[in-house]
């Protein structure tokens, strides 16, 4: 009797196991495989990223230093020396991805990465980014928001070659 309690059990642990999530579920990628924002085939090498609304989210800095750690934006190039998803900015930041995750659904593109990035003005720290980005699949514009702990602020891709 005991053994047919157990064969129930794993038939019903494999048939919950095997059952399909929902068709709006979450699909989490380490590659940058058919990224509507990192793909390079369909956006080209670079992208102009306006940063707005700074904000400074601890008592210990002001909005200056979040002002001279991100600017009003820069120009995003993959790492010439660097692997899969590094990249670097013409101001000098320098940027690994190392976490992303997507949502897809009626033409609508959600993503949220990590990210460590180095400072011009300090590159010998490595602070981690955590971003949201939207847009439309098939736009080469999509916007988003960004936090490393200290400073957040809202960012646009304005243009994408």
């Amino acid at each position: 009797m005991h053994l047919n309690q157990l064969k129930y059990a794993g038939v019903l642990l494999a048939f919950t196991l095997a059952f399909p999530g929902s068709a709006s579920g979450q699909f989490i990628h380490r590659d940058n495989r058919a990224n509507p924002f990192t793909d390079l085939k369909r956006l080209g090498t670079s992208r102009q990223i306006s940063i707005q609304s700074l904000t400074v989210l601890t008592d210990a800095v002001g909005v200056e230093f979040c002002k001279e750690r991100y600017g009003n934006g820069y120009t995003v190039y993959p790492d010439p020396n660097g692997r899969r998803g590094q990249f670097v900015s013409d101001k000098g930041h320098k940027f690994s991805l190392y976490a992303r995750s997507e949502l897809r659904g009626d033409g609508i593109y959600a993503e949220h990465s990590q990210i460590l990035i180095n400072f011009p003005n300090d590159p010998d720290v490595e602070v981690e980014i955590t971003q949201f980005i939207t847009g439309f699949v098939n736009s080469k514009m999509f916007s988003g928001v960004f936090s490393d702990g200290v400073c957040s602020g809202r960012f646009s891709v304005i243009d994408a070659r």
